[in-house]
């Protein structure tokens, strides 16, 4: 298997990072997947996945995220961030912000109240 390793592009916080490390498959990885794009931009979800030949891999706060090389060269050399957040405005789950800070993986309109659970 052929993995790539990048070491830039998205920073998981520690909250984040906690989450996926207590919930962690054996044999799955880590899948950051293009939801949809729209006029905000690419909206990004997260799943576990088996890890495929020509992945690109993201590394951060000890987190390996793959991607297929298509959707990583949507997100190109956007910085973006993987955080988990637990609100009653925001609901429960992952949020992905790229550095407009307009996109997650609930596939909605920032700036309108949502709950949602991942």
């Amino acid at each position: 298997m052929r993995v790539w390793l990048v070491m830039t592009m998205i920073d998981i916080t520690d909250v984040a990072a906690e989450v996926l490390k207590g919930s962690m498959i054996e044999g799955k990885v880590v899948r950051m997947i293009l939801a949809a794009t729209d006029v905000t931009g690419a909206n990004y979800a997260l799943a576990w996945g088996d890890p495929a030949e020509d992945d690109v891999v993201y590394e951060s706060n000890g987190i390996k995220v793959h991607m297929t090389s298509e959707d990583a060269e949507i997100l190109g050399d956007s910085p973006t961030t993987i955080d988990y957040v637990d609100t009653e405005e925001l609901g429960r789950g992952f949020l992905i912000q790229g550095p407009e800070g307009d996109a997650c993986g609930c596939d909605h309109e920032h700036g309108h109240e949502h709950g949602h659970e991942h």
